[in-house]
């Protein structure tokens, strides 16, 4: 396996288990309850924390200076940033309608929804661009 195709997997992983972490806690919490105790920070912060020290370490294990990139993995790479930079911008997009239209009628949106759409959006680029590169090594082969 190359190393690009090892790092995207793990990546795949890593940062899909934190998506749907955030989602699922934030969906159980709801976004008006969300600031209310601090523990919710502190769990997620530290679990984000967690995550991100796991992901630098993975990189900084598989980081060798003989690792072999070649046009492939270049047009992989590039092929993936493109389409997973677009579906992204689609999340966020329809992210934000959804919680415009859920408080139109308040006329204000909780903070806490700033929160999750920061974490949940950096959590879902990173998953989706390596997964990406994860389905066109695949589909390669």
């Amino acid at each position: 396996m190359e190393i690009q195709y090892k790092r995207s997997l793990i990546t795949t992983i890593m940062f899909g288990v934190l998506f749907v972490f955030l989602c699922f806690y934030f969906g159980v919490i709801g976004p008006t309850h969300f600031l209310d105790s601090k523990l919710h920070m502190l769990i997620t912060s530290s679990v984000i924390g967690l995550f991100m020290l796991s992901f630098a370490i993975m990189l900084l294990m598989t980081n060798k200076r003989e690792n072999v990139v070649d046009e492939r993995d270049l047009l992989i790479q590039r092929k993936s940033t493109s389409v997973g930079l677009m579906v992204t911008a689609i999340y966020v997009f329809l992210l934000c309608i959804v919680v415009f239209v859920q408080n139109r009628n308040i006329g204000t949106v909780p903070v806490s929804w700033m929160w999750f759409l920061a974490y949940s959006t950096f959590s879902f680029a990173y998953f989706i661009s390596s997964f990406l590169i994860v389905y066109l090594y695949n589909i390669e082969e």
